[in-house]
């Protein structure tokens, strides 16, 4: 489960329409009027907090790949928080955040779409600064890069039709499941003894489709995004879950401290200032 109460399914589906710009410019004092409107809307309360956000005095901007820019390495179809719109951009929770954090650092964000089975070797190489797709912090991936303070939290959810609930890893046994290829939930599903067939898929929209034809019996994956695709579907939920109490971060190459250290400057900022407050409501909807 997340800190905070998850998926408020108005909130998604408004915000899933909204078409933000996947570059955020920076630098310079902005100014924002707040409106009744914004005030008592989570997303154009949290459009205008991001809007609003400019370099922080106290954090001096790191050096990246491409001047002025800070370019993130993303898997673009892990909704809610990273996604393409219908305008040929990039919205999601994630999306709303690197760019405030970029904005902090005196620096631009710039989603670098990547299929996610090459996202670690192409942080290595260069091809991107950092990893920004809801990637899940663990020992393993430490071994190979480093990743910033973790942003929040998540479980791996049982998402299977609600009349034929799966409570716990138990109620695998016997079934077909279905994973995103390379993820937490794959592996976790992995170490279950008994189950009948793991299918691995690219993407996670592509394991909750063949949940919703037939094709498998569950779908093993981050908890809020499983809600987020059954939302319009109430025949389907998350009816268990594999506790793994795990936080997402975002990943960048070992050496690169400088970085790091001014990303977990910026988002200790956000945190403080209620920037991430208005994000997360946007998103989740609030406490």
């Amino acid at each position: 489960m997340l800190k905070r109460s998850l998926l408020v399914p108005v909130v998604f589906l408004l915000a899933a329409l909204i078409a933000l710009p996947f570059v955020a410019g920076c630098g310079g004092t902005e100014t924002t009027t707040t409106t009744a409107a914004a005030a008592g809307d989570p997303i154009a309360a949290a459009d205008a907090a991001v809007a609003a956000v400019t370099k922080s005095d106290a954090i001096e901007t790191p050096p990246t790949l491409k001047e002025g820019v800070l370019q993130a390495g993303s898997d673009t179809s892990f909704a809610p928080f990273e996604f393409s719109d219908e305008a040929g951009g990039y919205v999601g929770f994630d999306v709303d955040l690197v760019t405030a954090i970029a904005k902090k650092m005196g620096l631009e964000a710039e989603v670098v779409p990547t299929g996610w089975d090459g996202i670690i070797p192409n942080l290595v190489a260069d091809r991107y600064d950092i990893i920004m797709s809801a990637m899940t912090i663990t020992e393993d991936r430490q071994k190979q890069i480093s990743f910033t303070d973790g942003y929040i939290d998540t479980n791996l959810a049982i998402t299977t039709l609600v009349e034929s609930p799966i409570l716990d890893e138990a109620g695998l046994a016997g079934k077909v499941v279905g994973v995103q290829v390379d993820t937490t939930g794959q592996f976790a599903v992995e170490e279950v003894e008994g189950v009948k067939e793991i299918k691995k898929y690219e993407n996670s929209i592509a394991a909750i489709q063949d949940l919703f034809v037939g094709r498998v019996d569950a779908v093993v994956n981050d908890s809020p995004v499983n809600a987020y695709y059954t939302r319009d579907k109430p025949e389907f939920g998350n009816t268990g879950k594999i506790g793994t109490d795990d936080q997402y971060g975002y990943g960048i190459k070992q050496e690169n401290t400088a970085l790091r250290e001014a990303m977990n400057a910026a988002l200790a900022e956000l945190k403080a200032d209620g920037t991430y407050d208005l994000i997360y409501a946007k998103w989740f909807g609030g406490n």
